[in-house]
């Protein structure tokens, strides 16, 4: 059986539904995942798109490489307080600050980006015009 068979057949399994229910959940005719575990066959993607989709508490690296964890870290609001999964809780204070200092780096490249685009979009609109000035001569 192939893994990522595998990796299905636990998704039926730990949402307690049996892998026919799991097919229907996901609007897949009856026997999509049951033939494939059956006989060892391949999936469509589209079925592990939509797998992914229905179910989106289990990782897509997970399920379609076997990498990483199963569940995805989340976060949880109760009585108006939020606070991390255990997953999310090993995150350290020097991983949050690289990745800040990640988003920050990606701003400034947003707004030179931009700047560049509006640049090339006043260019374009110059050269439009003078293109139709040619023209009407």
């Amino acid at each position: 059986m192939s893994s990522i068979l595998k990796r299905i057949k636990i998704v039926s399994e730990k949402e307690g539904i049996s892998v026919s229910a799991l097919e229907a959940s996901i609007g897949a005719s009856k026997g999509v995942f049951t033939r494939a575990l059956a006989n060892n066959t391949d999936v469509q993607a589209k079925w592990l798109v939509n797998l992914a989709e229905k179910y989106p508490k289990y990782s897509s690296e997970w399920l379609l490489r076997g990498e990483g964890e199963m569940l995805k870290p989340v976060l949880v609001k109760e009585d108006e307080e939020t606070y991390l999964t255990p997953e999310l809780e090993t995150i350290t204070n020097g991983e949050i600050n690289t990745l800040k200092q990640l988003i920050a780096s990606q701003n400034i490249t947003i707004k030179s980006q931009e700047k560049t685009i509006m640049s090339l979009e006043r260019l374009l609109s110059s050269l439009e015009h003078e293109i139709e000035s040619l023209r009407n001569k």
